[in-house]
Formats: structure tokens, sequence, C-alpha cells
């Protein structure tokens, strides 16, 4: 992963699920201020709580584009309501 402190864009990548979230795997969500870009293509797993961690970012943070989303990024995102967030 890229410091979020030195570059625009991020890369998520691993297990993006509840157990992961917990353990603060994964950036606190106000530190996304200067991203512009999430690319998601290193994610290799997501669960409810991973949408739930990505649309928090995005309602937080409007302006960051969402990319490289997997299939079942969409699916769950359909499914909680959500997809309109990680529309490009």
């Amino acid at each position: 992963m890229t410091d979020l402190k030195e570059s625009e864009a991020y890369l998520l990548s691993g297990d993006l699920v509840l157990s992961e979230l917990s353990k603060g795997s994964f950036p606190d969500i106000k530190s996304y201020f200067a991203i512009k870009t999430i690319d998601l293509q290193g994610v290799i797993n997501i669960d409810s709580a991973g949408i739930a961690y990505l649309a928090q970012i995005k309602t937080t943070h409007s302006a960051i584009q969402i990319i490289n989303g997997a299939e079942k990024i969409s699916i769950l995102s359909a499914l909680y309501g959500v997809e309109f967030l990680f529309r490009e």
C-alpha cells in the first residue's frame, strides 16, 4: 500500500472484511482527505463491512473516485443499495 500522505492515489489490497477492519488494518476514513483515487484492484475479498467502509469514505470525501472494483463489489453494493457511490 502507498502512504496516504504521499500520494493522490491509493491502492487498497488484501481482505477488506470485518475482521481486518476491526484490527485497524486499513486507514481511518479521515486520512483520505488528500486522496483523489482509490484503486481496488488489490482487494482479494470483501464483505458488507468492506462495502460500508468504502461507502463511508465516499460520503465523507465525495470527490474521490473508486476504480477497478471487482464484480463482487458491484454485486454487494447493488444489494445494499449503494452502487451509485462506486460509479465512475
